[in-house]
């Protein structure tokens, strides 16, 4: 499918954000969802389960030998698969909660898979770090910059491929399992309630990762800012 493939090379070139190259957050879920949704004509599905995987992953970062579970990939595919089974089973609105959690559900797991991808990527590019030691060490300067853009292509194909993969195995099992729901409003309600599971998990996170005291005022503010903002907007 060409959304696939447009969306898996978005994705690589926003993962390399993440370590391999500036490192200006873009990777972030919150970033990197609206993005992915923006390519697929639906943003604002992508900034919701941005959100939600931001709050799940706010504290992991990939810091010097720690390298968690990829919430980039887990962002991309969430978004990308929830939107295209819509699209693809007719569905009208992309924020159908019970889409929306399958594909969140489906990309945590894979997200492990894409940690496997960093970890072998950033073993492979160690022999370009020694090549570069070599050149510094005879003094060929001049081509040492070539071994910085080798890692860097790595770890862009390692990212595009893995997507690419991964994208593919997420939207045929959301797509088969999604049609098996019984159609009832017990079944929908259920959504609801593990939507907001969802996110009273993340908050915990959050409030876990910051500085006990100094957490409680920024979240009784956004709390605030939230419950006036829904006035306005379901008034």
């Amino acid at each position: 499918m060409p959304d696939v493939f447009i969306v898996a090379l978005v994705g690589a070139l926003i993962s390399l954000d993440r370590t391999a190259f500036l490192q200006m957050m873009v990777s972030q879920p919150i970033v990197a969802g609206p993005i992915v949704g923006f390519v697929l004509g639906d943003p604002v599905t992508g900034l919701t389960i941005g959100c939600v995987l931001e709050l799940f992953w706010i504290g992991a970062l990939p810091v010097g030998g720690s390298i968690p579970p990829n919430e980039t990939t887990a962002a991309v595919i969430a978004t990308s698969v929830g939107i295209i089974v819509c699209r693809d089973i007719g569905v009208t609105s992309a924020l159908s909660l019970p889409i929306m959690i399958f594909s969140i559900l489906v990309s945590i797991p894979l997200s492990i898979a894409g940690q496997r991808v960093d970890i072998f990527v950033r073993n492979y590019n160690r022999k370009f770090a020694l090549n570069a030691d070599g050149l510094a060490g005879a003094g060929n300067f001049a081509h040492i910059d070539r071994e910085n853009l080798k890692g860097l292509f790595s770890f862009f194909m390692a990212s595009f491929f893995s997507l690419l993969a991964l994208i593919g195995l997420g939207l045929p099992v959301v797509k088969t399992l999604y049609p098996l729901l019984p159609n009832s409003e017990r079944l929908v309600n259920g959504f609801y309630l593990s939507f907001y599971l969802f996110i009273s998990l993340g908050i915990a996170v959050l409030m876990r990762t910051g500085k006990g005291k100094s957490m409680a005022p920024i979240f009784s503010a956004g709390f605030l800012i939230g419950m006036i903002l829904h006035q306005f907007a379901f008034k």
